[in-house]
């Protein structure tokens, strides 16, 4: 009889457990599949994969649930992982949301995606210890005309310390090949890269964070401390909510000097984000102009990119260690934005720290 694989690591009812947090179009919750597929077909584990998420679109938040245990046994619970083994986080801007990093073990192990240093990471995430593992998936997603599931996907196999990176290779190839055939090798490379390319640290725990509350003294199964009756315990709405962490890392960057205010941008939009105020046109006639988008409710769908008849919005990589602001332009003086040129040029706008405005669309 052939000698069952067990798992590294385990919670209480015999799970190992890995979540995914997330935005819709970011491809969270067919990353989540690839990787329980690879766990059942190619480790030999029992596995489960479910997802959690509201509307079915871009911005919307979702979380994508991987359960795996011995084969001798059954996944018998689909409650949703509160403290995973493994955190995975698309997004950075999730991170200033309450409950991303919630239930993450002492040892446990967290992937984000973002470019900064690791120890800015670490204290986004208020990370008391663990090992953490830093990738710019969106920087390889652009490089390779991807999205960033594939190199997360890297980046978690290599985190994790014993999952086969063939095995999830040869899972991603099959995902693809049914219907997207031309794009597997592209996968595969960005596969490649997010391994190759995570960096990774472990931290012991130096006091610098308090220990993230878990549910250690609640029940382990949802169900069981589920809000009564459904209620919604964490309510909101978009004029209290900042909803730009929806974004994919992509955004339409607003040229005034080009703009012609013809209105095609707010008639399709999907989210009213354009502002307009009373102005004068090119002519000098009382006219309402166009103030830009409030980057503050935009999601990054690109349509108004794609309607603007005189290349007024552009899509362009978004950076957060710029400033932010909700109002016309959304980093940088506005003089800086307009010696930007149509060919893709970067305009320097800090001559001290040498920053550039870079062109990806």
């Amino acid at each position: 009889m052939a000698k069952l694989m067990d798992l590294p690591t385990k919670n209480e009812l015999g799970y190992f457990e890995m979540r995914l947090e997330s935005v819709g179009g970011l491809g969270a919750n067919l990353a989540g599949q690839i990787l329980a597929e690879a766990l059942v077909m190619g480790h030999g584990f029992n596995g489960a994969h479910f997802s959690s998420y509201g509307s079915e679109k871009k911005g919307s938040p979702v979380k994508s649930f991987v359960r795996a245990c011995r084969a001798d046994r059954e996944v018998r619970s689909s409650s949703p992982v509160e403290r995973p083994h493994i955190l995975v986080v698309f997004h950075e801007c999730l991170l200033k949301l309450d409950g991303i990093a919630s239930g993450i073990l002492p040892d446990g192990k967290v992937v984000v995606n973002s470019y900064h240093e690791m120890d800015d990471v670490r204290n986004m995430l208020y990370l008391p210890s663990g090992t953490l593992g830093v990738v710019d998936a969106l920087n390889i997603a652009l490089e390779e005309k991807t999205r960033i599931n594939t190199a997360i996907l890297g980046a978690v196999v290599r985190v994790s310390g014993w999952m086969r990176p063939d095995v999830v290779r040869e899972t991603i190839a099959e995902a693809f090949q049914s219907k997207h055939s031309s794009q597997v090798d592209a996968n595969l490379r960005t596969f490649d890269r997010g391994f190759n390319e995570v960096r990774v640290q472990t931290y012991e725990d130096d006091g610098k964070f308090k220990p993230i509350t878990t549910v250690s003294s609640e029940p382990l199964l949802g169900y069981r401390n589920a809000p009564i009756g459904g209620i919604i315990i964490n309510p909101g709405n978009t004029g209290s909510k900042d909803l730009s962490a929806s974004r994919q890392g992509l955004y339409p960057l607003y040229h005034r000097d080009r703009c012609i205010d013809c209105g095609l941008c707010t008639m399709t939009c999907p989210d009213y984000v354009f502002q307009w105020e009373k102005g004068m046109d090119k002519r000098g006639r009382p006219a309402m102009v166009l103030r830009g988008p409030n980057y503050q409710y935009c999601k990054g769908c690109m349509k108004c990119v794609e309607i603007c008849p005189v290349d007024a919005l552009t899509l362009e990589c978004e950076r957060p260690e710029f400033k932010y602001t909700a109002d016309v332009q959304l980093w940088g003086p506005p003089d800086a934005l307009g010696t930007m040129s149509r060919e893709n040029e970067p305009a320097k706008w800090d001559p001290e720290e040498g920053h550039y405005w870079h062109r990806v669309g």
